[in-house]
């Protein structure tokens, strides 16, 4: 499945804090199916959607098995908020594994290098 990723300290957009942690939220170039709809700045494109885990009991057509399916059919992209410390973490494992001073790199370049690297560790 494909994946939109929002980095902390690079990407301006928060993971909204009235969306609880286990709802998957999508973003996508047109609007999508979920218990919650919002627009915010352009990732995959500006309509953004979080689907309930168990789906919604008090709505007969809340049903969140055919909401994710329906937002893959969009072209709806799972977003994916990773914490600057995991950024951090990756540029120190690096800096360590390759005996180089984490200070030389700056954070914009950490950042495209964890992206490249979490995309190979998705397609293997």
């Amino acid at each position: 499945m494909d994946k939109v990723l929002f980095i902390e300290g690079y990407h301006k957009a928060e993971r909204p804090a009235d969306i609880p942690e286990t709802w998957t939220i999508y973003n996508a170039s047109r609007p999508l199916f979920g218990h919650a709809h919002w627009r915010g700045d352009f990732r995959h494109g500006v309509f953004f959607a979080a689907v309930m885990p168990e789906g919604d009991p008090a709505d007969e057509f809340g049903d969140a098995p055919e909401f994710h399916k329906r937002n893959r059919e969009l072209d709806g992209h799972v977003c994916v908020w990773i914490p600057r410390d995991d950024v951090m973490a990756y540029g120190a494992q690096k800096a360590a594994e390759y005996g180089i001073d984490l200070d030389e790199f700056d954070y914009p370049d950490l950042v495209s290098s964890f992206v490249q690297n979490y995309e190979q560790e998705q397609t293997q």
